[in-house]
């Protein structure tokens, strides 16, 4: 059974059902918010992307070109009201800034010119990178978003999803992505 069906309008709509159940203690409520198809850039919030990239030795050649062709890809799509920042870790964890900054022209320049000229060597310390980064200060009324690119190749897997599971109620928006 297929079922396909279109909204009427283009824009987002709810809705609530409530059921009462059979104790006072029990009852029930089913929500339902379904976007548009295709919603108006206006609609999106103002997002904050941290890049965390893995530059690492096991990252060298064909990863880190593959890494660099898809976060170049990400950063040029960035909106000129969006923030974001870049963070390289090996041994260490550097970022491009202090704190997120806009997505003008003359920052996405520089972080790809950064993403650019990395080739990958050193150890794997996720951990240390991913505390820096969510040490970082955030952006008020912003959407933030991690994004961390690796090869997976790390000792410490339980103890960075520990992290990341931890401290995915610390902001109003806040999701990771792991690209491998």
């Amino acid at each position: 059974f297929i079922l396909q069906y279109k909204l009427a309008d283009n824009a987002i709509e709810s809705g609530v059902l409530l059921y009462k159940g059979e104790n006072e203690d029990e009852n029930f409520f089913l929500t339902m918010i379904q976007p548009p198809a295709r919603p108006d850039i206006e609609m999106v919030p103002p997002r904050d992307f941290i890049f965390i990239l893995d530059v690492s030795g096991s990252m060298y050649g064909y990863p880190i070109e593959t890494e660099k062709k898809l976060v170049t890809n990400l950063i040029e799509k960035l909106r000129p009201i969006d923030k974001f920042n870049v963070m390289l870790f090996a041994g260490s964890a550097s970022t491009l800034a202090d704190k997120s900054i806009p997505a003008t022209k003359e920052n996405l320049k520089k972080a790809i010119n950064l993403i650019e000229n990395q080739s990958g060597g050193g150890g794997t310390e996720i951990l240390p990178a991913l505390q820096k980064a969510l040490s970082l200060e955030k952006s008020e009324g912003y959407s933030r978003t991690f994004v961390i690119s690796t090869d997976g190749y790390v000792s410490v897997e339980t103890e960075t999803f520990d992290l990341i599971k931890k401290n995915l109620g610390n902001s109003n928006f806040f999701s990771f992505g792991i690209l491998n």
